[in-house]
């Protein structure tokens, strides 16, 4: 009962996340805190709690490698690691595949929203819009949504759903 409690909570923060990097490419910390606190709590009533911990601690280097390197954001490496301990150690690689493929997707989408305003009958953007798409990246992608969506899907098959 408290797992399925703690795991609607995660989901619902995941949800949360996915929305606010939407919209202003940002993960809160404390979102992120919040689901590995609940991710934790999982990981202990299926009994795993420090295997769980200890690979957080493992991969944190490659995700901070990756951050430097820039292929990931800092709310994302943030939020992947704080996922981790929501599914059993064996179906790790499963999540990472999940997560990945579910970002193919969102860049896929990230890349055909600008073509898509293209072929609308819309008039051209303004200066002052134009001068705010230039602040942010050309490929920015939000990818705390392909985070959620593969946590989501691992976690619904871990239950099977």
């Amino acid at each position: 009962m408290l797992q399925c409690i703690a795991l609607n909570a995660a989901s619902f923060l995941l949800v949360l996340s996915a929305g606010t990097d939407i919209r202003s490419r940002t993960i809160y910390n404390s979102v992120s805190l919040c689901i590995f606190v609940l991710a934790i709590l999982v990981a202990y009533t299926r009994g795993d709690c420090l295997r769980e911990i200890l690979a957080v601690i493992f991969l944190f280097p490659l995700f901070y490698v990756l951050w430097i390197l820039r292929i990931f954001g800092g709310g994302d490496v943030k939020l992947i690691l704080a996922v981790i301990p929501l599914v059993p150690l064996y179906r790790l690689v499963s999540l990472f595949l999940s997560i990945s493929i579910a970002g193919m997707f969102v860049a896929l989408c990230c890349m055909a929203v600008p073509l898509l305003g293209r072929w609308s009958n819309k008039p051209k953007a303004s200066l002052r819009e134009v001068s705010a798409l230039r602040m942010k990246s050309p490929i920015s992608v939000p990818y705390g949504v392909a985070i959620a969506v593969g946590v989501l899907v691992e976690t619904f098959r871990d239950q099977g759903i």
